[in-house]
Formats: structure tokens, sequence, C-alpha cells
């Protein structure tokens, strides 16, 4: 009862300290790397993202879903959803920051017969700049171990790098 107590009051702390929702879109290059018997292989594309989360004092949380456009030469199907919980470090205030923060989701790989969809867990880092208030511009990197694997070809790690705009509410 003590932890149920303690979490409700955590929770309302943190509501309490809220700043704003956000909506982000962003485009980038995710390169997803295979261990296929012995050899490396990648998935190396663009990929497209949305995500929805919520800014408090100095932190934020999110969810992202990202579609990979596959191409000819790649997965047929390719999107990972993930949750997010960045620290944000403001360098210069109300216009600049730097956050970091770990990450974990799903990711899936899929391709004629194989099948190297799985959980993924890592992190991410980058910066936000406002352009005006309520719109920001962010950069960033995310790398994440991936857990898939099917007939011999395991889903090594995951590595984006991304750009895009943010909208807060």
């Amino acid at each position: 009862m003590k932890k149920i107590v303690l979490s409700l009051l955590l929770a309302a702390g943190l509501m309490a300290a809220e700043n704003s929702d956000y909506v982000g879109f962003t485009i980038g290059n995710t390169d997803y790397r295979l261990d296929t018997l012995g050899s490396n292989g990648s998935v190396d594309d663009t990929h497209y993202s949305l995500t929805l989360g919520h800014y408090y004092e100095s932190s934020r949380v999110s969810a992202t879903y990202s579609y990979v456009d596959g191409g000819d030469d790649n997965f047929d199907s390719n999107y990972a959803f993930s949750f997010a919980y960045d620290f944000i470090l403001p360098l210069v205030e109300d216009t600049f920051s730097l956050y970091a923060g770990p990450v974990v989701g799903y990711t899936r790989l899929k391709d004629d017969g194989i099948n190297l969809s799985g959980i993924h867990y890592g992190g991410q880092a980058g910066a936000i700049v406002e352009v005006v208030e309520n719109i920001e511009l962010e950069v960033g990197y995310q790398f994440t171990m991936q857990t898939g694997s099917d007939n011999g070809i395991d889903a090594d790690y995951g590595k984006k790098w991304y750009v895009g705009a943010n909208i807060r509410f």
C-alpha cells in the first residue's frame, strides 16, 4: 500500500511540473546490421518517424513509430515502435537544449520467409533548437541492440540519424 501511495504522489508531482505535449516528424537514415552465418549484412535506408510525447521541466517521454522505406533490395516490411525517456539539458534558455536517454521498443524486419522481428533497446542523444514559440527543430542519433533471429540470421544492432520538427501544444 505504501508503494502505491508513493507512486501516486510521484506521478502527481510529475504532472504538476508538466510543460507541454508535442508531436514530432523526423526523417533520416536507418542502418540495421545483421549477422548472417558469420558474415555481416545490413538494411540501410531512409526512415520516416512520427513521435507523440510530453515535456516535463527537465525531461520528456515519447512514443515513436518509424517506417523504413525498404526499396527493392531490402526487407519488405520494416518498421519500429519505440518508447523513450530523455533527460534535457538547456544550454541557452528557451532556445537550445541537448538531450539523451534510454530507448526500448519493437522492430519488425520481414522478407520472403525471414522474420527478424524482436525487441530493441539502447539510447539516443541529440539537440533541440526552438525556432519560434512552440516550434522546434531536432537533430539526433539513436543506437539500439536488436534481438530478432531466424534461419541462422541474427539482427545485431541498429543506428539512426535523424532531423525533424516538433510542434508543442
